[in-house]
């Protein structure tokens, strides 16, 4: 599929080529102008009524709901993945000598919770090395088997873009009992996500 010249959506001159967008991507001029229009509303607090706090917020929900096949009374919005991680190491059940399954150099954001976590539970966080040939998939299924508790995994590797199938991981955590939870922020929005197909217990993802 063809966008065609997307240039004229940013403020990016000509002659400049902008690729390190996993670092942080150029703000799309309509973006700005939302923010702008919402920090100058914020001057004038006596015209906001009550419903400009819920309206916008559930206009998010359903567009997000949509993205990703779901339902809007299932999203919840938060300040970040991060946040997202903490609240999810917070909800799913982890026993004592149980795993938890991460991939090696994994973003720190669905890392850290998991650790702190394990320390907290007794638990054991197992990671997965990167397999030579990139199929994190096969090495996933690999590692997940009846002692893991929870696999908290990205739909792609935020190092170098290589894909986790979360359908036949998601299909294997339920097997064997595991909770899945999705760190989506690398790849939701440019890759398909099926709420339906995947499952996740919990799906995490940036705006």
């Amino acid at each position: 599929m063809n966008l065609g010249d997307q240039r004229d959506l940013f403020e990016i001159p000509e002659g400049i080529s902008y690729l390190n967008c996993a670092y942080m991507g150029p703000q799309l001029r309509g973006a700005r102008e939302i923010g702008e229009r919402a920090v100058s509303r914020k001057s004038r607090p006596w015209e906001l009524t009550p419903g400009d706090f819920f309206a916008e917020a559930e206009e998010a929900r359903g567009l997000f709901a949509r993205l990703v096949g779901g339902d809007a009374d299932g999203v919840a919005i938060v300040p970040s993945v991060s946040y997202g991680m903490a609240v999810a190491s917070n909800n799913v059940a982890v026993g004592e000598g149980e795993k938890i399954l991460v991939l090696e150099y994994q973003f720190p954001s669905n890392v850290y919770p998991w650790r702190e976590l394990a320390v907290e539970r007794k638990a054991e966080i197992v990671t997965v090395p990167r397999p030579a040939d990139h199929d994190w998939t096969t090495a996933v299924l690999d590692a997940l088997d009846e002692s893991v508790a929870v696999a908290t995994l990205p739909n792609c590797h935020w190092t170098d873009g290589s894909l986790v199938d979360l359908v036949r991981v998601g299909k294997r955590a339920r097997e064997v009992g595991a909770a899945l939870v999705v760190d989506a922020i690398q790849s939701l929005g440019a890759l398909p996500f099926d709420i339906a197909e995947v499952r996740p217990d919990i799906l995490v993802a940036g705006a």
